[in-house]
């Protein structure tokens, strides 16, 4: 039986999801919250889901769109850092095999070194400095490292690189199973916007995540971006089309990017009166990502719940944006998907598309197979 599924954590504003496949299992950010009431245990929910060697929980893949902490928060105490042999049992964290970060985890001098960032950073350069040295060890599981981009300071030397346009078929050594990633970000330019401007949000890892049906058609096609913003976004759309990559931009499932923030669909601040600033109207580029959607597709605003107040994010505006393109029954938001909000939405795939578990007794399926550029006119 197939065990392709996508998991997004009620986490309020912040990023955790997790890729099932028939054989890997893969992370995208982690925000761990202090477990109370309302609060759920995402870490126990991970602990079920992964597999375990030698009685250690591992995921073959951890993918850290950009490290702010709320994309990081409490990854130390959650996730093993170091060589495999000096894992504590007692501790109970998960081996990440192989990880994916962007070059300004290195280039941010702003990192402090007792911060997750920090940890996270030390463990990049350990692992940087195996293939920099050549080490033999280098592409053991829980060693490997890969560069997604640009190295704009030169500080991964010899690290393996998947930029923009590229399609990955294997992480860990493992030829994935009806399952790929197309590379979409981040570009050279962005890369280099990030160092010079110290946004971390323009660094952000975008990427389309696809399962395969068995006959080779497609199941499902994910879209995540991290935090990137409108800027981002319209240079994905120009790159794709370019380069005839159009099918790199259709989606069953989009994450809002930057937690259902203004900042997908114009500048910031959305309007301030006594500014004369008026950046309401959304950018067409990104109204175009929009309608790349496939029939039946949902958007996942990854935030605290949404309401009409001024917050941004999650910035109710956007929210109608999205519900105009897909309708108010394929919006989801991690945080309001239960009544208790104390649980993941999952989808669940296969053969006969992707399908939305509500609950235990009810379900719904995306039916979404076919591309359609229905929605706002581009």
């Amino acid at each position: 039986m197939s065990k392709n599924k996508v998991k997004y954590y009620p986490v309020g504003n912040g990023d955790c999801s997790l890729f099932k496949l028939n054989n890997a299992s893969i992370i995208t950010d982690c925000k761990f919250r202090e477990v109370k009431e309302g609060v759920y245990d995402v870490k126990k929910d991970l602990l079920d889901e992964l597999e375990k060697r030698d009685g250690k929980p591992f995921t073959d893949l951890f993918i850290l769109t950009h490290h702010d902490n709320d994309h990081c928060l409490n990854f130390g105490m959650h996730f093993h850092t170091g060589k495999v042999s000096s894992y504590d049992n007692n501790d109970e964290k998960i081996i990440i095999d192989e990880l994916w970060v962007n070059e300004y985890i290195l280039g941010d001098d702003s990192v402090q070194d007792d911060c997750d960032a920090g940890t996270i950073r030390k463990e990049v350069r350990r692992r940087r400095d195996l293939y920099k040295n050549n080490d033999s060890t280098r592409n053991e599981r829980g060693n490997r490292l890969v560069l997604i981009g640009y190295d704009d300071n030169d500080q991964f030397t010899n690290v393996p690189q998947h930029k923009p346009g590229q399609t990955v078929t294997s992480i860990n050594g493992i030829t994935l199973d009806k399952f790929d990633f197309f590379i979409h970000a981040p570009f050279k330019e962005h890369v280099i916007d990030c160092n010079a401007s110290g946004d971390r949000n323009m660094s952000s890892i975008v990427y389309q995540a696809r399962y395969y049906k068995s006959n080779g058609d497609f199941s499902c096609r994910i879209l995540h971006g991290g935090d990137a913003d409108h800027y981002r976004w319209a240079k994905i759309k120009e790159k794709s089309e370019e380069n005839n990559n159009e099918d790199a931009l259709k989606w069953d499932i989009f994450q809002t990017p930057h937690h259902c923030s203004w900042t997908f669909f114009n500048d910031t601040p959305y309007k301030d009166e006594e500014r004369g600033i008026d950046n309401s109207e959304p950018q067409q580029t990104s109204i175009d990502i929009l309608n790349y959607k496939l029939p039946g597709a949902k958007v996942v605003a990854t935030s605290k719940t949404i309401i009409a107040d001024d917050d941004n994010p999650p910035h109710y505006p956007a929210k109608t944006e999205y519900v105009d393109v897909v309708g108010d029954d394929n919006f989801e938001n991690t945080q309001k998907f239960y009544e208790d909000h104390s649980k993941p939405i999952v989808f669940e795939i296969n053969d006969y598309g992707t399908t939305l578990k509500r609950a235990a007794t009810a379900a719904i399926s995306t039916g979404a197979q076919r591309p359609s550029r229905a929605g706002r006119a581009g």
